[in-house]
């Protein structure tokens, strides 16, 4: 149905279905929705997602914002979501690595100029993805996602029933990584951990990290556990809770991640 109210968006939206070479029962492509802005040679290219309970179709608000900023979009759902061809796992950022081949080989796309946009738990892939995939990125945006200390048995707990969210926060987190039960989710999310995976300490792409100050889904300190290692991050913390919605959030990170594609000019 979303599709085909998108007949009329204006710029128009194209489905395009990546090749993926997923392992044995994942899926075989990645499937994401590419508009281009009017007027704009070779535009720069947001690759943007949400978090465990929002689809690549609820992303059409931020990619208006994006697309009035000059950036053309593609909207991904996040691994273990939607279209998503895998659940989330230890390395799971694999579902991106053909996004950015296929960006790079599009001749009306400046593939050299890709940011990425993650959001709520999606803001944690967007930080990997800024570690692992820097050398793709000119510049990425953890808005709302942890890093670290979201993943420890301590914060796991009292985030569970967060006051921000409508349910048991760890069974729509687990049901994104394929986990059945809470015990089995605090067991295994550690291993998420960006400091256990080696990777915090290591190059990274320019990375803004914004949120709530009060965010009872993510702790703000995985913030500053980040600004603690590898190179230096930018930061914007908002009133608030989880993602800090105010009026200025979303153009803040738009404003920033354009200063960071046009200084590549």
């Amino acid at each position: 149905m979303y599709l085909r109210a998108a007949r009329a968006l204006d710029p128009p939206l194209e489905r395009v279905a990546i090749p993926f070479a997923g392992r044995p029962g994942e899926g075989s492509e990645v499937v994401v929705y590419v508009r281009k802005p009017r007027g704009v040679a070779r535009p720069p290219v947001v690759v943007q997602w949400g978090g465990v309970d929002s689809f690549k179709e609820e992303r059409q608000p931020i990619a208006e914002r994006f697309l009035e900023g000059g950036f053309a979009t593609v909207s991904i759902d996040m691994p273990g979501t939607g279209e998503s061809p895998l659940k989330g796992s230890v390395d799971a950022e694999r579902q991106y690595t053909p996004v950015f081949a296929w960006l790079r080989a599009q001749p009306d796309l400046d593939g050299a100029r890709i940011v990425a946009l993650g959001g709520s738990f999606g803001g944690y892939w967007a930080t990997k993805l800024a570690h692992t995939h820097h050398a793709d990125l000119t510049a990425v945006c953890c808005w709302g996602g942890g890093a670290h200390l979201v993943f420890q048995p301590e914060w796991t707990a009292r985030s569970r029933y967060a006051d921000s969210y409508l349910n048991d926060l760890t069974e729509s987190r687990g049901n994104s990584l394929g986990i059945p039960s809470y015990d089995d989710y605090v067991a295994f999310v550690p291993r998420l951990s960006l400091l256990e995976q080696g990777l915090v300490d290591g190059p990274s792409a320019p990375l803004l990290l914004v949120n709530g100050k009060g965010d009872t889904q993510t702790p703000i300190e995985d913030f500053y556990f980040l600004m603690e290692h590898g190179a230096p991050k930018a930061a914007r913390i908002f009133p608030g809770g989880h993602m800090g919605q105010t009026p200025e959030t979303l153009p803040t990170i738009v404003r920033w991640l354009r200063a960071q594609v046009d200084r590549g000019q």
